[in-house]
């Protein structure tokens, strides 16, 4: 069934072997800087669907899936920073996106940013952090470490369960592979065709129990200089009904450290996306797309953003 949906439904994109696995990319646009996507925990390329087509109207924009996520091949060994970032530069290199770019992350996509401009800061000529992980969060959040090591037990505990309900095809049988054309405009089928494969079941938490490592490694960055940063929070008065006890107590300890990322660059500047959650791409992809002009503009020669500033939008 996966196969008979992938055929009738053409990835966007192209494939490159990496280190021996196939990796998928998506590049639309033309123009320089070009923008690299980087998405949150255990999200696909189509994480970025209402941003990536309105930006690349302005410039090259390129979303990617990392090992395991969407349609690129699961691997086994670590899942760390560092590896995740060495592999995004070979995919860069065989994709031929020109240097320096704007890289953009998402939560944990964030500290997959800052690790890629420590190792590779002379390709690097903007970063934007989107509601980004901190790589103070596991001890700073209150129940953030926990929390964490929960995930991780559940996350081994659940995984034969989750295998036989896949390979069995319930999960199809039922729909839970399943989203709304309504919710996922142009790309639904695309997402059947994508989620709930055998191969890949459990593939997008391959990076969980690495995080406090990437983490560790993203903070030996503790400045980007003078590199322009644009750092882009949710909205930390938010209250929604599905929020958990723990996740409300971590709201103004989360805001406090997007403040702080703000201060990693002299030029920097941070907007608060109002109304909107973590999810920011879904939530406020607007916010996204008009201050990320902003920072390409300033680097093809425009006027500057506004520098030092934050504001809520």
């Amino acid at each position: 069934m996966a196969h008979w949906q992938h055929q009738h439904n053409p990835v966007p994109g192209e494939f490159h072997i990496v280190d021996g696995y196939e990796m998928h990319i998506d590049c639309r646009g033309e123009g320089s800087p070009a923008v690299v996507l980087e998405a949150a925990a255990s999200a696909p390329w189509s994480l970025w669907g209402e941003v990536q087509p309105e930006l690349s109207r302005t410039t090259r924009v390129c979303s990617y899936d990392r090992a395991g996520h969407g349609w690129s091949e699961p691997r086994n060994g670590n899942r760390d920073a560092e590896t995740i970032v060495r592999e995004l530069h070979s995919l860069l290199d065989q994709a031929r996106v020109n240097r320096p770019f704007i890289i953009a992350g998402h939560s944990a996509g964030g500290v997959y940013v800052r690790e890629y401009a420590r190792e590779f800061p002379a390709e690097v000529a903007g970063v934007v952090m989107i509601d980004s992980s901190s790589p103070q969060q596991f001890d700073e959040l209150p129940g953030a470490r926990a929390a964490y090591e929960e995930d991780k037990r559940d996350a081994k505990r659940e995984l034969w369960e989750d295998r036989l309900r896949v390979w069995s095809g319930w999960e199809r049988l039922i729909g839970r592979c399943s989203v709304s054309a309504k919710d996922y405009p142009g790309w639904a089928g695309q997402y059947d065709a994508m989620a709930c494969r055998p191969g890949y079941v459990d593939t997008d938490e391959s990076e969980l129990n690495y995080f406090e490592d990437s983490c560790h490694e993203a903070g030996r960055l503790t400045t980007f200089d003078n590199m322009p940063l644009l750092v882009i929070s949710r909205d930390p008065d938010l209250r929604r009904a599905d929020m958990s006890e723990r996740l409300i107590a971590q709201q103004p300890v989360w805001n406090r450290e997007q403040a702080a990322l703000k201060s990693v660059s002299s030029r920097s500047w941070r907007v608060v996306a109002r109304n909107s959650g973590h999810m920011v791409p879904l939530d406020r992809p607007d916010v996204i797309i008009r201050e990320m002009n902003l920072l390409i503009g300033y680097l093809r020669g425009g006027p500057p953003p506004p520098f030092g500033n934050t504001t809520t939008d």
